[in-house]
C-alpha cells in the first residue's frame, strides 16, 4: 500500500477520540489488503484458534504482557533463597476485567511477549482470552543472556531451534518474542539464540519481534551503539528468517528524531516497532516526532505500535489508562500531531495483521 506524504500525515484536527475508536472497530475484512490475506489462506495463530486476519476487529497490539513476573522469576527466587515476588498479573480475575476494558477501548488482539523465563502462564492467558473475548497470541523463545537457563550454553543453535519449533507446535504459539539482548553487543549465547530463532522462523513461518538495547537520554558506559537493531537483523536474516515477518523492537527508544535507524531497517523490509510508548526512556513527544519523520519518508506500511505493558500501576483498577493505553493515550497524540484517522487505523490494524498473518508450516 503506497501512501504519499499528504496521506501519511493527513489533516490537522480530523476527528476526536470517539470517532477514532469507531474507525478502529469498523467492518472487518473490507480493506483490499485484508481480503488478499484472507484469500491466500493466511491465519493469525491465537491461543484459541487459527483466525483469518480480517476477522480481528480492532487494534492489534504486537508486544504487551498480560502474564509476567520479571526480573525475578519463581525459579530464580527459589535458587537464591529469596521470596517469590508478586506480580500484578497473578490476579487472573483482574486481568480478565482489564482485558474486557481494553476491548471496549478498541483492542481486538494482544500479542503476549512473555516466555517461561518471565513466568508467563499460558493457562492464565488462555482463560483471559476465553473470558474477555479478546484474541491473544502466545509467544515462544528466550529473553536475554541473564534470563537463559543453564543448559542454553551447551546447546547448538539447531538444537535450540528444534526446541522452539516443538514448543510452538505443542503450545499453539503464534510468534517468537520478545527476543532480546542485555547490552550493546550480542553475547555469544545471544547471537546463538538469535540464530536459533531465525532458523525456527524459517521452519514455522511464525513472526518474530525483538527487544533491542536503546540509548534514549541515558548515560551508559560503555555506550550502546545506535546500530544494535541493525545487527540483530543481520543475524536473523543470515539464519534464513523472512523479513516480512520480523519486527525489530524498541526502536522508539533511540535518540533518533530524524528516524535514521528506523528508515534503514524499513529499507530492508522489516517492521519497525515503537513498542515502548508511554515509557519515559525518551519523551513521548520525541517519539511522535520520530514517527512523523518515518511516515514522511514513506514507510507507513512498516510501523507497529505497542506499549510493552508490564507495570501494574498503569492498570485501570489503579487509576491508569489500562492495557489499551497505546490506543487511548498514544494514538490521540499522533492524531493531534496531524496523523489522519485512516493512517492510524492502518498502523494499528492493517500492519500488525500483515506481520502476524502466516500460512503455518506446522
Amino acid at each position: 500500500m503506497a501512501m504519499n506524504r499528504r496521506d501519511a500525515i493527513g489533516l490537522l484536527g480530523v476527528g476526536g477520540l470517539t470517532l477514532w475508536r469507531a474507525s478502529l472497530s469498523g467492518e472487518p475484512g473490507r480493506s483490499a489488503e485484508s481480503l488478499v490475506l484472507q484469500d491466500r489462506g493466511a491465519v493469525i495463530r491465537t491461543l484459541l484458534a487459527d483466525v483469518p486476519p480480517a476477522s480481528i476487529n480492532g487494534a492489534i497490539l504486537f508486544h504487551e504482557h498480560l502474564s509476567i513476573r520479571y526480573p525475578l522469576t519463581k525459579a530464580l527466587a527459589e535458587e537464591q533463597g529469596r521470596p517469590v515476588p508478586v506480580s500484578f498479573s497473578d490476579d487472573v480475575d483482574l486481568m480478565v476485567e482489564e482485558a474486557k476494558a481494553a476491548v471496549k477501548d478498541g483492542v481486538g488482539c494482544f500479542v503476549d511477549g512473555g516466555h517461561p523465563d518471565m513466568d508467563r502462564d499460558l493457562v492464565a492467558l488462555t482463560r483471559i482470552a476465553k473470558e474477555s473475548g479478546v484474541h491473544i497470541v502466545g509467544s515462544g523463545g528466550y529473553y536475554m543472556q541473564r534470563n537463559y537457563p543453564k543448559d542454553i550454553a551447551a546447546k547448538t543453535a539447531d538444537q535450540i531451534a528444534d526446541d522452539l519449533v516443538r514448543d510452538a507446535k505443542a503450545q499453539r504459539l503464534g510468534a517468537f518474542g520478545e527476543i532480546g539482548q542485555q547490552g550493546g553487543v550480542l553475547t555469544d549465547d545471544e547471537k546463538k539464540m538469535f540464530t536459533a530463532v531465525g532458523k525456527a522462523q524459517a521452519r514455522t513461518g511464525l513472526p518474530v519481534f525483538t527487544h533491542n538495547p536503546y540509548t534514549g537520554a541515558r548515560v551508559v558506559n560503555p555506550p550502546i551503539p545506535m546500530d544494535a537493531a541493525l545487527k540483530q537483523l543481520d543475524v536473523l536474516e543470515a539464519a534464513g528468517a523472512d523479513v516480512k515477518h520480523l519486527a525489530i523492537g524498541h526502536v522508539c527508544c533511540l535518540d533518533d528524531v530524524k528516524a535514521e535507524i528506523p528508515k534503514q531497517l524499513a529499507k530492508r523490509g522489516v517492521f519497525v516497532g515503537f513498542d515502548r510508548v508511554l515509557l519515559p526512556i525518551v519523551p513521548d513527544a520525541q517519539k511522535v516526532t520520530t514517527i512523523l519523520a518515518f511516515l514522511e519518508a514513506g514507510y507507513v506500511d512498516q510501523l507497529l505500535l505497542s506499549s510493552d505493558f508490564a507495570n501494574g500501576r498503569a492498570l485501570k483498577k489503579n487509576g491508569g489508562p489500562g492495557l489499551a493505553q497505546t490506543v487511548t493515550v498514544f494514538g490521540p497524540m499522533l492524531t493531534k500531531a496531524g496523523v489522519s484517522e485512516a493512517t492510524l487505523r492502518h498502523i494499528l490494524v492493517d500492519n500488525p495483521r500483515r506481520f502476524l498473518a502466516v500460512t503455518p508450516k506446522m
